[in-house]
């Protein structure tokens, strides 16, 4: 069960806090499956939805990473994973080698603090001046991922919006009163070509890159995904939250067809857009051999990283990088293909005893 549920050496909170979350996830799926299933699904590691997203009554489940291997055992592959859990770490140790947006200030209790001098954000009136300046400015929440508490404060045709919405002034005062530990940063701007697919979102390439431990530690990319918000995930493109996602081809940067979070308990495969119409299938991410090259040096930059989920948003003439994950979601990833069918990829899990060797044991 689970390597006896990771025997004596795991923390157990991590176990615990893993198991819980995993629990939260399975009732969150409506499409009802058999008990019996849901059981087998469990002891693997896995949980309800990937019996849909992955196709387990067809495709063999020892080609994908389960869930739980990826919450407890993957989040211990990097020595130093606060490097890219702390948003403002992460901009010290790689903004010399990435193009990554500023930080520009930090809101919390009410308060604002100055992270840069130029533009000097410490008072609402301040702030406001900096959105009128820049026209955007993204505000996120320190220590959250996948979107969640993510906003957009623009300031267009003499009007302050939120995520697209308009913002009265006192409702820019709820925002910074109410706020706990948001960041303020820079907004990246994305390619013509993902705006044409969907404009209500920053639509991002996910990058998943991975230190071969068998040759001298040179990292290679195992898989690459490029998600496109939807009515239902703006401002963000987040999968989970019914963000579409897909595959690169890791050659060429050219897109295949997009999925989705299976609802009414199938899975759908999209060549164009479902609400804007546009094409997905086809599209080419722009500069995309330098964004691999860029992304695969800072991966080999420090010796405490093997395993990073880049975040990019591409661009006609350059890109930035947004963030990096320490043990990335996998649902959009294995939608398309099962990681653990590339040899190179278990490889890399076995050596990190994430999955079992060939041998049956841990490696």
């Amino acid at each position: 069960m689970l390597q006896r549920l990771e025997r004596a050496t795991s923390r157990p909170w991590e176990i615990t806090r893993a198991i819980i979350k995993l629990l939260q996830e399975d009732r969150s799926v409506s499409v009802p499956i058999p008990l019996r299933r849901r059981l087998a699904l469990w002891r693997r590691g896995f949980v309800s939805e990937c019996q849909l997203i992955y196709g387990l009554d067809q495709n063999p489940m020892e080609h994908y990473l389960p869930e739980y291997h990826r919450l407890v055992r993957a989040s211990r592959i990097n020595r130093r994973p606060e490097v890219l859990h702390h948003k403002l770490l992460f901009e010290t140790c790689f903004k010399a080698m990435l193009p990554i947006p500023r930080s520009l200030a930090w809101i919390s209790r009410g308060g604002i603090t100055p992270l840069v001098e130029d533009p000097r954000i410490d008072s609402l009136s301040a702030l406001l001046a900096a959105c009128r300046a820049l026209g955007n400015l993204a505000i996120k929440p320190f220590g959250e991922s996948g979107g969640k508490g993510f906003h957009v404060l623009a300031w267009q045709e003499e009007r302050l919006l939120l995520d697209g919405a308009p913002l009265a002034p006192e409702g820019l005062v709820s925002l910074v009163s109410d706020a706990c530990d948001l960041i303020v940063t820079e907004f990246v701007r994305q390619g013509e070509y993902a705006a044409r697919v969907f404009p209500h979102a920053t639509n991002t390439v996910r990058v998943l890159a991975m230190r071969d431990p068998h040759r001298n530690r040179r990292a290679f990319v195992a898989i690459a995904v490029h998600r496109f918000g939807t009515a239902r995930s703006a401002p963000a493109d987040n999968f989970q939250r019914g963000g579409l996602a897909a595959e690169v081809d890791l050659a060429t940067g050219v897109l295949g067809k997009a999925t989705a979070e299976p609802r009414n308990g199938k899975l759908e495969w999209f060549s164009h857009h479902p609400e804007t119409g546009a094409p997905i299938e086809g599209l080419r991410v722009p500069g995309w051999q330098n964004i691999v090259e860029h992304l695969l040096a800072a991966t080999e930059a420090y010796d405490f990283l093997d395993y990073v989920g880049w975040d990019v948003v591409a661009r006609e003439d350059g890109f930035s990088v947004l963030e990096g994950n320490n043990h990335s979601a996998m649902t959009l990833l294995q939608a398309h293909r099962g990681l653990l069918a590339d040899e190179r990829v278990r490889a890399f899990f076995e050596y990190h005893r994430v999955i079992r060797g060939r041998n049956g044991n841990r490696t």
